[in-house]
């Protein structure tokens, strides 16, 4: 696993390689707003269903790690709060009728309103898109304050994304060196990265499973 992920890394490097300078003349000509831009961006797009990964590794190539962190982490609670009122006042209807039509979708809805925090959380460590699961909790009709406590769970996840990007810009600038020499910093960032995805998709399978049993436990205690 760990030398797929190095292998997807130098991949990814060389892909934003190409063109992070097109990208990055973007952000300066932008100013001080291209970063709130950028956050406008991940808000309106993640609420369409595009994939926040895509962004956030996009932002841990222009930002940095502790400015793409911040980026990312606030586009997703805005993104977040966004879709619960869209899913409470416009589309509830509409997510109702595709909710019914799926029995997964049903029990974890049914779930949900047992224990909400706690499986919110869980729910959101799971490798499901967070916008989506975002508009089935808002029709559902989850209080608020936890479902925004909940959406914490998603920031380990987050870094991980963001780190990829600065990982790969990284490695972009490793591959234009003049010398093929491999210094500290750079088995650093790369070693990094294996830990803690490794860490986060062991996390991400225990949630699943711990998530699938209350939804059992739900199920049986309903028949």
């Amino acid at each position: 696993m760990g030398l797929l992920l190095v292998a997807a890394i130098i991949f990814a490097g060389k892909e934003i390689g190409h063109h992070i300078n097109q990208i990055d003349a973007w952000i300066t000509d932008l100013g001080p707003w291209g970063i709130l831009a950028f956050i406008g961006l991940f808000v309106i797009a993640t609420s369409v269903l595009m994939p926040d990964s895509v962004l956030s590794i996009m932002a841990g190539a222009l930002f940095g790690l502790a400015w793409g962190t911040a980026a990312i982490v606030a586009g997703s609670l805005l993104a977040a709060a966004l879709q619960y009122a869209l899913s409470q006042r416009v589309l509830r209807a509409r997510i109702t009728q595709v909710v019914d039509k799926n029995p997964s979708l049903v029990a974890i809805q049914r779930t949900i309103c047992h224990d909400a925090l706690r499986l919110q959380a869980l729910l959101r460590l799971t490798p499901l898109n967070p916008a989506t699961v975002s508009y089935i909790l808002g029709a559902a009709g989850v209080r608020f304050f936890s479902f925004m406590l909940a959406c914490l769970a998603l920031v380990p996840t987050l870094f991980i994304e963001v780190y990829l990007g600065y990982a790969g810009k990284h490695v972009a600038r490793m591959a234009g060196r003049n010398t093929s020499a491999v210094y500290l910093h750079d088995l650093i960032v790369i070693g990094g990265l294996v830990a803690t995805v490794t860490v986060m998709v062991v996390v991400s399978r225990m949630a699943r499973k711990a998530f699938l049993e209350a939804v059992a436990e739900t199920e049986d205690s309903a028949c």
